[in-house]
């Protein structure tokens, strides 16, 4: 009898023991003297002239943070130099906090939904519910379902060109519209557990097909690899 009330304890004990979900909030880790830096390849195309590249390092430091209403925002400094010889020049302030299950990230008074939780292959939602920013290509007539934000590659390893290795990364798909006659608008942000954002690429530009540009293309196109980072 004495091992039946064993048994019973055991099997209550196991009932009572929480169970952990892993929301993968540490995707978008955010605390006050977290930096990362970052090399910038980019690339400006225009119908008059030739194509002019630029490298350069960008900066993105957590600085400070206050509570209000029991949501923690943090106040984020960007600054860049052309390399390591150079100073710092700091170039905009920005804002992340996570509210509830959202990621929200604020750059030059846009808000996006960076992540919504908990994160998964199937994740989706609307990076853009905060914000009344149009489509990059407004000609293409994309479906709501296109503009959706989406998560590729979930807990994913991943190694970036300057050598840097993670072992669990996702993607967010923030936007890959392609046409052959408007344009195209690609933009996806990879993010490693513990650590953030990792790399970066964004491809818009729009396509001329008549008069003398015929065959031209003008936007940008640009990667943002991390070099380091201090979580």
């Amino acid at each position: 009898m004495r091992y039946c009330w064993l048994i019973i304890v055991v099997l209550v004990a196991c009932e009572d023991r929480p169970v952990k979900v892993d929301l993968g909030t540490d995707f978008f880790p955010l605390r006050t003297g977290q930096e990362w830096t970052y090399s910038i390849n980019k690339t400006t195309y225009s119908y008059l002239n030739d194509p002019t590249e630029e490298l350069f390092e960008l900066n993105i430091a957590v600085t400070d943070s206050v509570i209000s209403n029991k949501v923690t925002t943090y106040s984020i400094l960007v600054s860049s130099r052309n390399n390591s010889t150079e100073s710092w020049q700091i170039i905009a302030s920005w804002s992340a906090r996570i509210d509830g299950n959202q990621a929200l990230q604020n750059e030059s008074n846009i808000t996006r939904v960076k992540l919504t939780f908990p994160v998964g292959p199937a994740t989706v939602w609307d990076g853009n519910t905060y914000n009344n920013e149009p489509p990059f290509l407004r000609d293409y007539g994309a479906t709501p379902e296109q503009l959706l934000f989406r998560i590729e590659n979930f807990n994913q390893p991943k190694e970036l060109s300057g050598g840097l290795n993670f072992e669990n990364t996702l993607t967010v798909v923030v936007s890959n519209l392609f046409d052959p006659i408007i344009g195209q608008d690609l933009q996806k942000e990879t993010y490693a557990r513990g650590v953030g954002l990792i790399y970066k690429e964004v491809t818009q530009l729009v396509f001329c097909n008549q008069g003398s540009c015929t065959g031209r293309q003008q936007g940008v196109s640009y990667t943002q690899t991390l070099t380091s980072y201090a979580p």
